[in-house]
């Protein structure tokens, strides 16, 4: 695509250096953090509610109906996780005035570009889930196309239970990371304290 829109804008350094405190590690971070917070609270009032497809020849599918929603904010949860990571190990990323090398939502491409995430081998099964969902059902009652479609996927136990360990683990790890300080673009230096 050419013209107008293709073309990336350029910013002052005041412009930059706002965002650069915008899009800091702790913020990616911070909204992590909230975002599992409510994928939590959404978790915690399963059971209450559920929906039942039945259509004629086919089995009945029935699943809770805090699964998308819980879906959705678990993924949204984890992306900002991982690129509090990527923004720590990679500050040119957030140079310039915009993102750079992190505007995916596939976690698992996100996971692997990133030397400080623990396991990723081991526990890419959840980043694969986390992303189809996001790309597709819990977000969109369609896919693009016929080929897409794809059903409303069951936020298992098991999924949930190693989605929470990994969130602890990470926070855990980013938390000592961003105590140390962080030197990002331009200048800016960051040093957080946590008291949990």
């Amino acid at each position: 695509m050419n013209g107008p829109a293709s073309r990336k804008r350029n910013f002052t350094q005041e412009q930059k250096l706002a965002f650069v405190d915008a899009a800091n590690p702790h913020q990616w971070f911070y909204t992590a953090e909230n975002l599992h917070n409510q994928a939590y609270a959404l978790w915690s009032n399963r059971g209450r509610s559920q929906t039942t497809l039945s259509q004629s020849g086919r089995a009945s599918v029935t699943w809770d109906d805090t699964n998308r929603g819980t879906f959705l904010l678990a993924a949204f949860a984890m992306e900002n996780m991982l690129k509090a990571f990527l923004v720590y190990e990679n500050p040119s990323s957030i140079s310039d005035g915009y993102l750079k090398e992190i505007t995916t939502h596939d976690l698992w491409r996100l996971a692997n570009r990133s030397s400080l995430i623990p396991y990723k081998d081991r526990d890419r099964w959840v980043f694969e889930a986390l992303s189809l969902g996001n790309e597709s059902w819990a977000r969109y009652p369609c896919g693009r196309n016929a080929d897409d479609i794809q059903p409303e996927g069951q936020f298992t136990k098991k999924l949930w239970e190693k989605y929470c360990a990994m969130m602890r683990a990470y926070a855990n790890k980013i938390k000592k990371l961003l105590s140390k300080g962080w030197d990002g673009p331009y200048g800016y230096y960051g040093r957080w304290i946590f008291t949990d």
